[in-house]
């Protein structure tokens, strides 16, 4: 062995002599494999130790620096990844060659200032989470940890996620939400109270004369109701589902934005869709004539074949009109399941409508194209929610439909008796619409921003919008080629 030998320090040891006194500060580059001068060693490839600046000596003073690489001609270890993370996760670099684990307050090269560990946003996990998963566990594998500045983590979601997102919206703003319902559906709800206090009016008349005098009763009038309540019921049925479709589109706009963090206002919510008014109201009265059509298709087919098969039956071709009824009843279910399959695949084109600022007829096309292949997920969803709404809508109605019942029975003939009993009814329905409806239409918001999430990558672009700062509107939900 040469002298020079000799007195070359074996790997894993800082250099004796002159060259390990070194000013801080050094400009010397870190982590090039060589002596800088200064001692500052690293393993191959990699910079210095999490927490140690670079150009600061090695050895004992300096945590989780390495010693000096071994000069050229001397057999090295293959280079290895610094492994910044989840230590356990995976074998970390072998004994001398860089540090096993992140230092605590590390953060890699390039982060944002406020985005390591002691700056996290919500929805980013420290840097000693798993790959993917946050201290929420709004991770996934296969991706960063999303953030969730808004009501949702931004990421594709699951089922819990769109539920709990759903009620956050309720929690979060329920001036706008809430508040938003309950005024539109009180307005708009008056005239089908007062047609269900005149139909009650008139079953508590029918009541007290069938109780009193049977024999008074008319065969010929089977329905005791007034054409007047009739009119005023269903009348006021289309204005409260005009006053639904009102609440859809300002409800989408609201949850739209909330997804990045943003409360709306009333006002606001008004603003960002006033110019989309009309074509919201022609949306949804071409959905309104579709639901129409197939619902008529479907009785007919019912009626027609049922009916064929009861002529067969009385005129003594029994197998013949069996199996006309039996065909009949097939063609039913098949007309029930292709209603099934249109109604989930134009679910979405209200969201479009608002959202993406299209027409009527291109947001039916636009619904279509995002529901394909997803036709059994959104429509599990969706039977879920509504399951959810009826669950909950029938239990807090009770009360006040049961009260409603039991002045017609016990006041039938009274003058007050149809104003009491219709109050009843538009005051439960103004408190369970208040609720509800914001939820319904936070599911399906949020599952069309969750289908373009995982078609097109939508959660990417409400990423930059999230850490850009500053407030956006609807325009972030345009499609690229509007964009």
């Amino acid at each position: 062995m040469s002298q020079e030998d000799e007195h070359r320090d074996s790997p894993g040891t800082a250099p004796e002599g002159p060259e390990r006194e070194r000013p801080s500060g050094s400009g010397a580059p870190a982590g090039s494999g060589t002596p800088d001068g200064g001692g500052g060693w690293s393993a191959p490839g990699q910079g210095p130790a999490p927490g140690v600046p670079g150009g600061v000596s090695g050895g004992a003073e300096s945590p989780g620096v390495a010693g000096p690489t071994a000069p050229p001609g001397r057999d090295t270890e293959p280079e290895r990844p610094a492994q910044y993370g989840w230590p356990d996760a995976q074998p970390g670099p072998a004994a001398g060659y860089g540090p096993p684990a992140a230092a605590p307050g590390y953060a890699p090269p390039g982060t944002p200032p406020g985005y390591g560990p002691q700056g996290t946003p919500p929805g980013y996990g420290p840097q000693g989470a798993p790959p993917g998963y946050g201290p929420q566990g709004h991770g996934y594998p296969g991706r960063p940890t999303a953030p969730k500045p808004g009501v949702v983590p931004l990421r594709p979601m699951t089922v819990g996620d769109l539920f709990n997102g759903a009620f956050a919206l309720i929690r979060n703003n329920p001036k706008t939400t809430a508040g938003l319902a309950m005024i539109v559906v009180a307005v708009t709800s008056v005239i089908s109270a007062v047609g269900f206090g005149g139909t009650m009016r008139d079953y508590g008349v029918f009541f007290d004369q069938a109780l009193n005098d049977p024999a008074s009763l008319d065969p010929a009038e089977p329905i005791p109701v007034s054409t007047w309540s009739i009119i005023t019921t269903y009348g006021g049925a289309l204005l409260s589902q005009a006053g639904y479709i009102l609440v859809t589109g300002l409800l989408t706009a609201v949850v739209g934005l909330a997804v990045l963090g943003r409360r709306l206002t009333p006002g606001e919510a008004w603003a960002a869709i006033r110019d989309r008014l009309w074509t919201i109201v022609g949306l949804a009265l071409i959905q309104l004539l579709i639901y129409f059509g197939l619902t008529l298709a479907t009785a007919l087919v019912g009626i027609v074949g049922v009916g064929v098969g009861a002529a067969l039956l009385v005129s003594g071709a029994v197998e013949a009109g069996i199996a006309v009824i039996v065909l009949a009843l097939v063609a039913v279910a098949a007309c029930v399941c292709v209603f099934l399959w249109i109604v989930v695949r134009i679910h979405f084109a209200m969201p479009v409508v608002v959202l993406e600022r299209v027409g009527v007829f291109a947001s039916l096309a636009r619904s279509w194209r995002l529901t394909r292949g997803s036709w059994w997920r959104v429509f599990g969803i969706i039977l879920l929610t509504m399951l959810l709404v009826g669950l909950i809508g029938g239990l807090l109605t009770t009360p006040f439909t049961m009260g409603s019942l039991a002045l017609v029975f016990l006041f039938p003939v009274e003058a007050w008796m149809p104003v009491a009993s219709g109050a009843l009814i538009y005051v439960g329905e103004v408190l369970i619409n208040a609720f509800t409806t914001p939820f319904v239409v936070g599911v399906a918001t949020l599952l069309y921003i969750d289908l373009r999430m995982r078609r097109e990558g939508l959660d990417l672009r409400l990423h930059e919008a999230a850490r850009a700062g500053h407030q956006v509107g609807p325009e972030v939900y345009l499609p690229e080629w509007r964009g």
